[in-house]
Order: C-alpha cells, then sequence, then structure tokens
C-alpha cells in the first residue's frame, strides 16, 4: 500500500499546482481575448439563425452540404463573368440554413467585409438543386438593422426573446417568400417578411409550418395556372458560362398610382416583350394576385438578367422584382409569369 504524504507536502504540492493554473491562465488569455473579439466582431453583422445557436457555428461550412457549396461557388463564378461584378470571384460565401423542411440555404457573398450580394439555393422535389434568386451590392433580405426596426414595433427585443424563452427562426417557402417566425413563450408567433418588414398574415404562415414539417408543399401554395415553371438548376446550370450586364429600369412604388389595378393584364412572354411594354408604358407592376403574400407583392418590375451558355445562346432570364420599399430580387422570368400577371403602372386605357 502507498504511503500518504506528510502534510507538509501536500500544502507544498497545493500550491504548487494553483501557481501552474494561473501561468496557463495568464499565458492563454490574450489568446482567448482575440479569439472572443473575432466571434464579436462576425455576430455584429448578423443575427443568429435561432437565438438559442451560437453566432460562431452560424460562419461554419457545416451549416451547407458540400455540394450547396460548390453549387453556390459554381454560381458565383457565372455571375462574375460579367464586367461590372468581376468581385463575385474573389467573394468569401457564407451559407446559413433556411429552415426546417424547406431545404434551402441564404448564401452572402463579401469581399474584406464589402457585400458584394447573395443568393438563395433551394432543393426542389427530385433533389435538384436551384438558383431561387439572387441580387447584388447591399440590399439584401434577413437584414439585421430591418428586423430590429419590426421587433421594436411590436415592442420586442432579441435579448428579450432570448432571456424570456423564445426564438427567431429564419424561414424560406416556394416561390419566394423569405421570412422570419418569432416564437414568443406566452402570446402567438409573428410571422415578418424579411425583405420589407411587412408583418405576414398568420393564418397562411401557420400552414407553411405544418406544410415543411410535412415536406409537402400546403394548398394555399398549389400555382395559379397549375403548370410548372422551369426554374434552374444543376443539370442546365452545368452548360451556363456567362451573364449578361444588368438592364435596370427607375424604381417606383405601385401604391403611388392605383389605375393599374383595374387594368388589364399586358403579355409578357420574355425580356424582348418587356422591353417593348418599357417602350409602351415606362413602368410595370409584378402581381400575383392572392398570392402576393409569397412575393412580398405587388412589385416594380425593375430590371433583368440574361444567362448564356458557352456558346453565348441565352438560356435564362432573371427578372428583377422590387427595390423601392424592398430588396430588388433577381428571380426566374418564368416562375413570375407560371404565378402572376405584369400590368401597365400608367395604362392609357384603364378597363
Amino acid at each position: 500500500m502507498k504511503q500518504p504524504f506528510h502534510p507538509a507536502w501536500n500544502v507544498i504540492r497545493r500550491i504548487t499546482g494553483i501557481a501552474v493554473c494561473l501561468l496557463c491562465v495568464i499565458t492563454l488569455l490574450p489568446l482567448l481575448q482575440a479569439e472572443g473579439a473575432g466571434i464579436q466582431d462576425a455576430s455584429e453583422s448578423m443575427q443568429p439563425l435561432t437565438i438559442a445557436q451560437s453566432t460562431a457555428v452560424l460562419y461554419s461550412d457545416i451549416m451547407a452540404p458540400d455540394t450547396v457549396q460548390q453549387f453556390a461557388h459554381e454560381q458565383a463564378l457565372i455571375l462574375g463573368s460579367e464586367a461590372t461584378g468581376k468581385r463575385w470571384k474573389q467573394a468569401e460565401l457564407d451559407f446559413y440554413p433556411l429552415g426546417p423542411g424547406t431545404r434551402s440555404w441564404l448564401v452572402y457573398a463579401d469581399v474584406e467585409g464589402s457585400p458584394v450580394g447573395y443568393m438563395i439555393i433551394s432543393e426542389n422535389d427530385q433533389g435538384q438543386l436551384q438558383l431561387s434568386e439572387y441580387g447584388q451590392g447591399g440590399q439584401r433580405p434577413y437584414s439585421s438593422s430591418l428586423l430590429n426596426q419590426v421587433l421594436d414595433k411590436h415592442q420586442l427585443t432579441l435579448q428579450e426573446l432570448s432571456t424570456e424563452g423564445g426564438e427567431l427562426k429564419w424561414c424560406y417557402a416556394p416561390p419566394l417568400l423569405a421570412y422570419w417566425k418569432v416564437d414568443r413563450p406566452h402570446a402567438a408567433a409573428i410571422y415578418i417578411d424579411a425583405t420589407n418588414g411587412d408583418t405576414l398574415p398568420e393564418g397562411v404562415l401557420k400552414e407553411l409550418d405544418v406544410g415543411s414539417q410535412n415536406t409537402k408543399r400546403p394548398h394555399s401554395m398549389t400555382t395559379m395556372s397549375g403548370q410548372t415553371a422551369v426554374i434552374p438548376s444543376v443539370s442546365p446550370q452545368g452548360s451556363l458560362r456567362s451573364v449578361d450586364s444588368m438592364y435596370l429600369q427607375p424604381m417606383f412604388n405601385p401604391a403611388d398610382n392605383l389605375l393599374w389595378i383595374t387594368s388589364k393584364a399586358v403579355s409578357i412572354t420574355g425580356v424582348k416583350s418587356l422591353n417593348e411594354q418599357w417602350k409602351d408604358y415606362k413602368a410595370i407592376v409584378f402581381s400575383a394576385n392572392h398570392q402576393n403574400v409569397f412575393y412580398g407583392g405587388p412589385l416594380p418590375v425593375s430590371g433583368y438578367q440574361i444567362w448564356r451558355n458557352d456558346r453565348g445562346t441565352a438560356l435564362l432570364q432573371y427578372v428583377a422584382i422590387g427595390g423601392h420599399t424592398s430588396v430588388r430580387r433577381f428571380v426566374p422570368l418564368q416562375t413570375l409569369i407560371r404565378d402572376g400577371h405584369f400590368y401597365a403602372f400608367n395604362p392609357k386605357h384603364p378597363s
């Protein structure tokens, strides 16, 4: 049996142990402070996906599968093929899952902390990845400043939600609804459009919650025409090589002149006919009628961009909607044609 240490030796051992611990803390303290500062800087640029999660985790690439990351980098290279969009090629991409159950990811692109643009990548029912929308510059959905403004209107803060057991979720619903769900511990959840800050109808969004849990599309999200839109996915995107320069139009507020509501829709089948309508009417409004909640609309049509293959053939047409009171978002034209109509903002002969 081992002999116990003399009491005097025990005292010396304890003092030595304490001294070693203090020395380790003093040595590691600068490193810990530097790491903490880096995490704090990152957290200030974006709010976490849920209040309970660590912001540091959100900046890790594990937030998106490898296939999603590769797909996003391919789209960034294509967007960087245009002269004014070259910074896409050098951009650092940060990934944020949108869910639950939506199989979508928000991608922020930055160069040395300066915003380049954003993308939202989704997985369709066939398991193919598609570029649901994108934007250039500093206009982005899920802006932390916009969120704080809306929460302030509801007399809420992120800190209060955190301490009271609430939760903030970033969500995305097809075709184009980017929104926050604010779960409150002692009240009904609040749903907020992440592109313009509007409070969304609770009933419709509750159905979305159920739909995402069942991984099926809710009945209220069925298309008006019943047709399937051709949205860019992995297969056709493989042959894409470049984009044309953006063609942009002045932005306006559709609420400034409501004559378009009583007019007949104008025919838009592609960017060629869109240009013809611009020549005739100067400004065009997109409205999805009863589905406007999924678009944040009605919205001004404020531009387009054409995607081409290596032979220069135009394969995809993205049209810009919004930009005045909401984020300007480039979305597949076929999605808009499927779900809504286009109207002259100043119709010549309102009916």
